[in-house]
């Protein structure tokens, strides 16, 4: 009997856990002036769509959000036109959010800090990649030898190409088995055009986990990308399902374009965070 007790005891105490799931704590300062009196959403991706599973009103530069989720996950704070969505780990522990006109910072939480620096190192390398145009049209204007300039910049190109396949190789390979792996895999691939079997793709995927393999994410844009390469390829494939874009704002507010791994790395005026 007391055998009994012991068994039904553990298990009310494991399903009052799993119906818990994940509890999360959002507080988020702002100082931009559009934002203020603006209602902002917190999505997810549930089955295979983006869906609104929070929302708040940023009141005096200061907004809140908090609830449960029944596991660990990539979301999405929606806020205005002028602003790409901010990607997130809801995770337990109060996640910091600060919206800024020169940056956006956030973390506090284990997931979220790689997240923020992951952003960061990929910010530092496309703002030296996109200064080499800059390069390019000052040694134009100042009349330098061009035959020299192109094969110095496209070097540099190439370098920073490769740092950036490595930076979202490295930062993937090393979170296979948490949700942060499909997260930047989801956020770097949300920039291009249509699914691709790129060379770093099929590199990430030679050597992914189960859960990596599993994530739903995952598996829609290599069914797509699949399917791309076998139509140019002139073979017949069943169509794959194309991953939704990132996650719009509300219908009665305006509908930011999808985070590229630029826009996602630049300052908040322009971006949110690959």
């Amino acid at each position: 009997m007391n055998r009994f007790l012991s068994y039904l005891t553990a298990l009310i105490i494991v399903m009052f856990v799993t119906s818990c799931g994940i509890s999360y704590n959002i507080e988020g300062t702002s100082d931009i002036s559009g934002l203020d009196s603006r209602m902002m959403y917190l999505k997810t991706r549930v089955n295979s769509e983006f869906k609104s599973i929070d929302s708040t009103e940023v009141l005096h530069g200061k907004f809140g959000l908090s609830g449960s989720t029944d596991s660990v996950r990539i979301a999405f704070l929606v806020m205005n036109e002028s602003n790409a969505p901010l990607p997130l780990v809801l995770e337990k522990g109060d996640i910091r959010v600060s919206l800024n006109k020169s940056n956006s910072e956030w973390g506090g939480t284990p997931l979220n800090d790689k997240l923020y620096r992951f952003v960061k190192s990929l910010d530092s390398l496309t703002v030296q990649l996109d200064d080499l145009e800059h390069q390019y049209t000052l040694a134009f204007m100042d009349g330098e030898d061009m035959n020299e300039v192109i094969p110095r910049l496209s070097r540099a190109n190439q370098h920073l190409n490769l740092c950036i396949d490595t930076l979202i190789t490295q930062s993937i390979s090393a979170n296979f088995d948490n949700i942060l792996g499909p997260g930047i895999f989801m956020i770097v691939t949300q920039g291009e055009q249509y699914p691709q079997m790129s060379p770093w793709v099929v590199e990430i995927m030679s050597k992914a986990t189960d859960f990596f393999k599993n994530d739903p994410y995952v598996k829609e844009y290599l069914e797509a990308a699949h399917y791309i390469q076998n139509v140019q390829n002139g073979l017949e494939a069943n169509p794959g399902t194309t991953p939704q874009a990132a996650p719009a704002a509300e219908e009665n507010t305006p509908t930011p374009k999808a985070p590229t791994p630029n826009e996602l790395a630049a300052p908040s005026d322009t971006s949110a965070t690959k």
